[in-house]
């Protein structure tokens, strides 16, 4: 049996609490890398930390929320 990653509770974003998404580790779509979410901004972006590169980037909310959370790391 292949052993399990953590698993998060797929969820509705509530736009008014923002930082429910801090913490997350999702996937730049099904096969990407994965990134973990460090804050979100007043911009409707949030900041991320490419797992791999240790690159810290503004992406998106829209765009995360199409992400699925990952399931393994890397």
């Amino acid at each position: 049996m292949q052993p399990k990653g953590f698993e998060e509770a797929h969820v509705a974003y509530d736009a008014s609490q923002p930082n429910a998404l801090v913490g997350q580790v999702r996937r730049f779509g099904p096969h990407g890398p994965a990134y973990e979410v460090l804050g979100v901004n007043l911009t409707q972006t949030a900041s991320i930390l490419v797992v791999g590169s240790g690159e810290h980037l503004d992406y998106p909310v829209s765009a995360l929320l199409d992400d699925p959370i990952a399931e393994t790391v890397p």
